[in-house]
């Protein structure tokens, strides 16, 4: 890498901000209960930030271009911190609907930043490996986070969980402010002062390539959160399976992932990109077919860690592929649509899960998260043939 310094602090600033959220995000839904919220006061905080993220990706996306990095991460992990603190010293139901609010406009600001810088750290055509180690740093937080977050609520409740989130975020904002540079650059920008605006973000989505990405996010966003919703409804309720055993399942593809993205991430540099996300993305869809008719712990177990393994040959890629576009539309805008893909797909696929499963049984829900992935897989494969073929007749002979 380019600027090993430089990517040891955004490891470091991730692992930190995910860790805190991972603690807290495990128990929200719990501490808004402990607070009273019942029905639409329990369910809209957790509404409205996965739709502040979709709103806001594509504008704190170009945000990002505009103002630059270091601005950008100072600004995202100031949020945070007013947040947290926020979450610290309040208890009412309608502050803390609106510090989710702004809690979901700094992500949606503080990944593209991240990911701009990490490319700017990588070598030509190393992406890959580099986007690969980097996402270890949240696949661990969120492994750890739950774990952290159990002891610290049995210890000290909501507010030894909300202190602990404090004072993670600001230390990644006190790394930041220490170890960024005042002259630290991200990846490509389209131009100096890219334009915060609608426009911006719909011509970068017609790109075919880039097109082809924001389907393909759309569709594993929807399966993730299927797997996510439902999942553990077939292992308690069909299968039977002991907490400790569902807990290992529903591990296993994290650890799988975790544990494969940096070689993988290698692979990525070294193999036909587009290949391999069409090839996991496939393999992906085809083992939610595979789940319903499951018996068994040790059955459910190796389809976990199939979807692990599988889903990690794809996520690189499709990262690599993605700063490869932000050379075209800027780094920080190129992200920041790509997040909006990613969680709309999270907020589709629980509604489309809930009215199938009341529909069709609990069967339904794989299936349909099977299909969503190969049709996604299809169109992806589709937009990005059209792309080449139009690169083609535009070459000069």
């Amino acid at each position: 890498m380019k600027n090993e310094n430089l990517f040891q602090s955004l490891f470091l600033i991730n692992f930190a901000t995910s860790l805190g959220f991972g603690i807290a995000d495990a128990f929200f839904s719990t501490y808004l209960f402990s607070l009273g919220g019942r029905g639409i006061l329990l369910g809209l905080p957790l509404l409205l930030f996965s739709l502040s993220k979709i709103v806001f990706g594509p504008p704190m996306g170009a945000c990002v271009d505009r103002f630059g990095p270091r601005t950008a991460v100072t600004l995202s992990l100031s949020l945070y911190l007013l947040v947290s603190i926020g979450y610290l010293l309040s208890s009412s139901l309608v502050l803390i609907t609106l510090l989710r609010v702004v809690q979901g406009g700094a992500c949606a600001m503080f990944r593209p930043v991240m990911l701009s810088l990490v490319g700017a750290t990588s070598s030509n055509k190393g992406e890959g490996c580099a986007t690969g180690t980097f996402d270890i740093s949240f696949y661990l937080a969120i492994g750890i986070g739950p774990l952290l977050g159990g002891a610290l609520h049995d210890w000290c409740g909501f507010y030894g969980i909300f202190s602990c989130l404090a004072l993670l975020c600001l230390f990644a904002l006190t790394v930041a402010l220490r170890r960024i540079p005042r002259n630290a650059v991200a990846g490509p920008s389209r131009k100096p002062a890219a334009a915060v605006a609608l426009p911006d973000a719909l011509e970068a989505a017609r790109h075919g390539a880039m097109g082809g990405l924001l389907v393909f996010i759309f569709g594993r966003g929807c399966g993730i959160s299927l797997l996510a919703g439902f999942l553990p409804l077939l292992l308690n309720g069909r299968l039977g399976l002991t907490g400790t055993q569902t807990g290992v399942v529903l591990a296993s593809s994290t650890v799988v992932i975790s544990s494969l993205l940096r070689p993988v991430g290698r692979l990525s540099d070294r193999l036909p990109r587009k290949g391999l996300v069409l090839l996991g993305g496939v393999s992906v869809s085809l083992l939610y077919f595979l789940i319903p008719v499951a018996q068994g712990f040790h059955q459910v177990l190796m389809l976990g860690g199939g979807i692990g393994l599988c889903s990690v040959l794809s996520q690189p890629a499709s990262t690599a592929l993605l700063l490869e576009q932000g050379e075209r539309h800027g780094t920080g805008l190129a992200v920041g649509i790509f997040n909006t893909a990613l969680n709309l797909g999270f907020v589709v696929g629980p509604l489309l899960g809930g009215w199938l499963q009341n529909h069709f049984g609990l069967t339904a829900v794989f299936y349909a998260a099977g299909w969503i992935g190969l049709a996604a897989a299809a169109l992806f494969a589709v937009c990005t043939m059209v792309r080449e073929k139009r690169n083609c007749a535009c070459s000069p002979a």
